[in-house]
């Protein structure tokens, strides 16, 4: 989306002013989150992330649980150990390097259960997407519009200013879709990619923590 953005950019600039004016270069944009976020068919991708994230969730937990155990087991071992005379420093160097590489694994199932979410969040809404990228294209074209821009593009303002030559067809692709514009956004729905609860929990306090 980025690059197909950046490559339109580029080729209105590289146009001559004379040229643009003599094609009526016509430019519009449109709030995708606020279509989105409105259709009936995102109601259902949240539902299913929510259950997803619930299954996750348990899965890392479980990791999690199984992995903290036997890191306290290997504390416990470790405090014993190092005040014996076999806690040679290369000694204890192994087995601080063993209980680091637990604790690693612990946050690692977290990171990893963040990535499946994120995954399956993309995959549930590409159908969506496609939908709304079809209907900007009917609307675009139904109004004559050489180049429709998103007014956010990776979580950043794609502008901060928008003349009355450019046109907002966010409320027109809404009517096209079925959607009642001045309708009020359904509870609980978030925007696409916004930041989820971690499925996991934090790891406990290992080797060299106090």
């Amino acid at each position: 989306m980025t690059l197909r953005l950046l490559g339109a950019l580029a080729l209105v600039l590289a146009l001559p002013a004379a040229v643009r004016a003599q094609a009526a270069f016509k430019v519009g944009y449109i709030d995708t989150d606020q279509v989105v976020t409105r259709m009936p068919e995102f109601a259902a991708v949240q539902q299913q992330l929510g259950q997803q994230q619930t299954t996750v969730g348990t899965r890392v937990r479980f990791v999690q649980d199984s992995l903290n155990t036997a890191l306290q087991a290997q504390l416990a071992d470790y405090e014993t150990f190092r005040t014996s005379a076999l806690a040679t420093a290369d000694a204890r160097r192994e087995r601080e390097a063993a209980m680091l590489q637990l604790q690693g694994q612990i946050e690692q199932a977290e990171q990893q259960g963040i990535q499946y979410l994120s995954y399956v969040e993309a995959r549930l809404l590409q159908p969506v997407l496609n939908r709304v990228d079809e209907t900007i294209q009917a609307e675009a074209a139904a109004q004559s519009i050489d180049l429709v821009l998103p007014t956010v593009a990776n979580n950043a303002p794609v502008f901060l200013y928008a003349s009355d030559r450019i046109v907002n067809i966010t409320e027109a692709v809404m009517r096209r879709l079925g959607i009642d514009p001045a309708a009020p956004l359904p509870a609980g729905v978030t925007a696409p990619g916004a930041p989820r609860p971690a499925p996991g929990q934090p790891a406990r306090a290992g080797p060299g923590s106090n």
